[in-house]
């Protein structure tokens, strides 16, 4: 092509606040309407934002009794009922304007909240996308109440109706106004799960209230007042769950937490189980997801989160809420102090293995059976099982809870002397049970009383090796075993470079390894409680872990990641033939290992199937 054949540019768009010479164009004050729709924008995401916003406001009123009503999902409508104390009808039409709120008077109080709401912003903002509603009644009006009509953001006038104490909104149409934001909304069933799930974490904290959920005229969510959580998590989710719950607390300078925290293998992938609550707010923080993470350290797999229900009661002057549109964050003058409470009475509660105390099994269990909790009366709210037959997490809960009862002892090692004392599998003690046999190699078969035992080696002796290793490395450097022959070995050069940067600390986990030129190294000794590693590999592994728990936030925890490292490297692994003397040997190593019910990175060491199940298998019973 000729210089005739390039096509005709067109010239830039011109910006919107320029003029056609590049002159700016006046600033204008916004109108009130559009100024409440950019801020809806903020305010309400989707239909669970509404009702969040209405429901808190509701708990600020001092409501006994909130009801929330929604159709199609709440895209068509959402009712909000509660028997709060209502707003008096000279300030129905001033609730509605933006900025207008009972709950601040200054600056100074937004470092003293105790409310849920304080920028008197959601009112105005919802009004303004949808057709909005409003009726309330108080002590000194009642039986008379007052209601208004909101379209478009324009407030209609005040109108009499009969109504008790109380307030009841109804939007309907919610985005009207701005319905390129209905493109983003899921199905009608997924925005009822997210108000489902907002209810449920409102009810684990505000036990006095009564709350009730119906979407398209069913009701999917009713919880009575309550003065106990548990009974709380029993009318949310049932028996099981929360016999799988444990009760924690501690106060230290002023901070208070309580609450109760779920077995470690009642976890799941997502943190959404994770209900927290500071000052009575309802938040997702990062930080204290962290700290309950840490706190379960060594207990759950990569990316594996429990359950926990907890409430943190801090000095209001020392968190910061308004530091997120929809007020899901907050952020601690005393971040450092808040984390180290809540991941070390964690660790102390779980160190106590509090399910020792039920009394019925909670270890890791196998079962046929659907893992899913069943429902009774309300399909859409989990409850008790309506059969007696065990679900998976109360089978996965038996035979770990057995090896609680050594948590306390001194780890013994790998030796086939007896234990001073036998530790017990709920009445039956180790040195009790029958010895099976070894399956594929991996795993050992054990007989107790009416169920057959699954352990699986590796994963044993990993935990053994860990504390070993631990309890060796705190009392200083891990010691170390001069090879006879020093092995050389080379490494392609970005492993070279890593393995090169850490080692310095490569002693402290007792190594003695140097460079032997170029890309070249060679192993002098290595730790002497792990004979007969692949010392290539296994420092290839180390060298990455502690490039990568640099971003781990405290040295104990980067220590524990390298050694879990080095416990994976011993030498019972798993198509390991083993004689009879190793697996009893085994068994009773375990016996007085902490935390021997799982390995270092989460897995269970042990899994039970009842006689009852395997009956079952060949029809013997029904």
């Amino acid at each position: 092509g000729g210089q005739g054949s390039h096509p005709r540019l067109s010239p830039p768009a011109r910006s919107q606040g320029l003029s056609k010479k590049g002159a700016p164009v006046p600033i204008r004050v916004l109108p009130e309407s559009l100024i409440n729709r950019i801020a809806a924008g903020e305010v309400v995401e989707r239909p669970v934002s509404v009702v969040k916003e209405l429901v808190e406001n509701a708990l600020d009123a001092g409501a006994g009794r909130i009801h929330v009503s929604l159709e199609q999902g709440g895209c068509r409508s959402i009712v909000v009922t509660d028997d709060g104390c209502g707003i008096p009808p000279q300030e129905i039409s001033l609730a509605l304007k933006r900025h207008a709120t009972s709950k601040i008077r200054s600056a100074e109080d937004l470092f003293n909240l105790h409310t849920l709401g304080f920028r008197g912003e959601a009112l105005p903002s919802i009004a303004s996308i949808s057709d909005f509603r409003l009726e309330s009644a108080t002590e000194a009006s009642a039986p008379v109440g007052y209601a208004v009509n909101v379209q478009e953001g324009k407030i209609g006038e005040l109108e009499e109706l009969p109504m008790n104490v109380g307030t009841r909104i109804v939007v309907e149409n919610l985005f009207k106004t701005v319905p390129a934001r209905l493109k983003f909304l899921k199905r009608p069933e997924t925005e009822w799960a997210h108000v489902l799930d907002l209810l449920t974490a409102m009810a684990l904290h505000h036990l006095q209230v009564e709350w009730r959920l119906e979407h398209n005229g069913k009701v999917s969510l009713f919880c009575p007042r309550s003065d106990e959580a548990r009974r709380r998590v029993l009318d949310l989710f049932g028996k099981e769950t929360m016999e799988k719950l444990y009760p924690i607390s501690r106060e230290v300078s002023g901070i208070r937490l309580e609450g109760l925290i779920g077995h470690p293998n009642f976890s799941q992938k997502s943190s959404r189980n994770l209900y927290i609550f500071v000052n009575g707010r309802y938040i997702h923080d990062r930080l204290l997801i962290h700290a309950i993470s840490t706190g379960y350290r060594g207990l759950l797999m990569t990316q594996q989160y429990p359950m926990a229900v907890l409430h943190l009661h801090v000095d209001p002057a020392q968190v910061d809420v308004n530091v997120h549109p929809t007020k899901r964050e907050v952020r601690f003058s005393n971040s450092n102090a808040i984390h180290h409470l809540l991941s070390e009475t964690i660790r102390h509660e779980l160190e106590k293995a509090p399910w020792q105390s039920q009394d019925s099994f909670v270890a890791a269990k196998l079962s046929p059976q659907n893992s899913s909790i069943e429902t009774e009366a309300i399909p859409s709210v989990p409850s008790a099982p309506k059969d007696a037959t065990p679900s998976p997490e109360a089978y996965r809960a038996r035979v770990q809870g057995a090896l609680l009862d050594f948590m306390r002892r001194e780890p013994t090692s790998f030796s086939a002397s007896p234990p001073p004392h036998s530790a017990k599998i709920g009445t039956l003690a180790f040195s009790e049970l029958r010895l099976i046999g070894q399956l594929h190699a991996t795993y050992l078969l054990c007989e107790s009383d009416g169920s057959l035992l699954l352990v699986d080696q590796h994963a044993a002796h990993e935990r053994i090796g860990f504390e070993q290793l631990k309890r060796s490395h705190l009392s200083g450097a891990l010691p170390q075993q001069r090879l006879l022959q020093p092995l050389n070995f080379d490494l392609p050069e970005h492993e070279a470079a890593r393995l090169r940067s850490c080692l310095p600390q490569l002693e402290n986990f007792g190594f003695s390894v140097d460079e032997f030129g170029e890309n070249s190294f060679v192993v002098k000794a290595h730790p002497t409680l792990l004979p007969g590693a692949d010392w290539v590999e296994l420092l290839r592994e180390v060298a990455q872990e502690l490039e990568e728990s640099i971003r781990l936030a405290s040295l104990e925890e980067r220590i524990d990641h390298v050694l879990a490292t080095m416990a994976c490297h011993r030498q019972i692994r798993a198509h390991h033939r083993l004689t009879e003397e190793e697996m009893r040997a085994l068994l009773r190593d375990l016996e007085g290992t902490p935390r021997g019910y799982h390995c270092p990175h989460g897995r269970p060491v042990m899994v039970e199937i009842e006689g009852r199940e395997i009956e079952k298998w060949f029809k013997r019973v029904l």
